[in-house]
């Protein structure tokens, strides 16, 4: 029987020697998708202002009242914390709807708050919560968004100790809050992860582009002349694109699929509208001999692009011009009337 067994477990261990060989290593594949928003945005969106967060908190709660009964435990030892520290200590385990509570909760110690989760973050408390890693350096930074007055130095002061998707998301709060002594670091971490096939960069140029910094239109002319494809692509350029981004955008309206060339159109409207009609034509005509000709022939062109306004692209890449989360809220709180 003994012999048996080995003769089996010999044949086994072959098996599994062959297929290793056959097989090569998979590596993890990256496929940008241009369908689906990036965390990035949908971090930025969560936290645009509060009032998001306590009306998701209060639609979820209505809606799935058992998701309540599943994190009781968590919310009542976030409740009953006793000061600053206690409660930071409950960050790895504040998920699902105690994430709020634990945010409500940590917000309400003030002044104390920013400095302490800058300790924590410099500690070596963070090497005993590794695999937790993610998920409290994001409710870290949320705390942080909505620390009025003191986010600045903190996020600045924390960067080191993040990763590069905490950067990515400090990133993004960086442009809400309008940081803009946090610009020049945007920038280089933007240079940093641009080539790389994660989508760490879309952060850093949220917040150049919420920041308001001449950067974010070059940023956008390295990644058309790269062919990214991402969600945020047309939406960005309507925001922050300029002349530069005019050719290119019309290149693809001209091959693009449907979906796409409409997309495309709307951005370059909104770079339209914010270069005015002149300087829009001016693209066309640098180094053109006879201009003349030039202007019979995008008269009729440039008039479709300025059918629309900068308040109907506004309208239509809502996502990326609101400030107030207003439409965001109205569905959320009156779901049947969004039908």
């Amino acid at each position: 029987m003994s012999k048996n067994r080995e003769v089996k477990r010999r044949r086994k261990m072959q098996k599994k020697r062959c297929r290793a060989q056959a097989a090569p290593t998979r590596q993890p594949v990256h496929r940008e998708n241009s369908a689906v928003p990036s965390a990035q945005t949908v971090w930025r969106t969560m936290h645009l202002n509060f009032r998001v967060q306590e009306t998701l908190i209060a639609t979820t709660m209505d809606l799935q009242p058992s998701l309540w009964k599943r994190d009781a435990n968590k919310i009542h030892r976030i409740e009953q914390a006793i000061g600053l520290e206690a409660v930071l200590d409950l960050a790895p385990s504040a998920s699902g709807l105690a994430e709020y509570a634990w945010l409500k909760r940590l917000l309400g110690f003030g002044s104390s708050v920013a400095p302490a989760i800058v300790a924590r973050l410099n500690s070596d408390w963070m090497r005993l919560y590794a695999k937790q890693r993610t998920g409290i350096q994001e409710r870290f930074i949320s705390a942080l968004r909505f620390c009025d007055g003191q986010a600045t130095d903190a996020l600045l002061e924390s960067w080191d100790a993040l990763d590069d998707y905490g950067r990515s998301l400090a990133s993004v709060a960086i442009g809400l809050l309008g940081m803009r002594p946090g610009a020049n670091q945007l920038w280089s971490f933007f240079q940093k992860t641009r080539s790389t096939p994660k989508f760490l960069w879309i952060g850093p140029l949220w917040g150049l582009i919420d920041l308001g910094d001449h950067r974010a239109a070059d940023a956008l002319v390295e990644l058309l002349a790269d062919k990214r494809t991402f969600y945020e692509k047309y939406g960005f350029l309507s925001r922050a694109g300029d002349r530069r981004a005019v050719l290119p955008l019309i290149a693809e309206i001209l091959d693009a699929a449907d979906e796409r060339r409409g997309e495309a159109t709307w951005a370059l409207t909104g770079i339209a509208n914010r270069l005015g009609r002149e300087r829009f034509c001016n693209v066309f005509r640098d180094g053109t001999e006879n201009e003349d000709t030039v202007d019979r022939r995008l008269e009729s062109f440039v008039d479709r692009i300025f059918l629309y306004s900068q308040e109907d692209v506004e309208k239509h890449f809502e996502t990326f011009y609101d400030t107030t989360a207003n439409s965001l809220v109205s569905f959320a709180t009156n779901p049947d009337r969004n039908d």
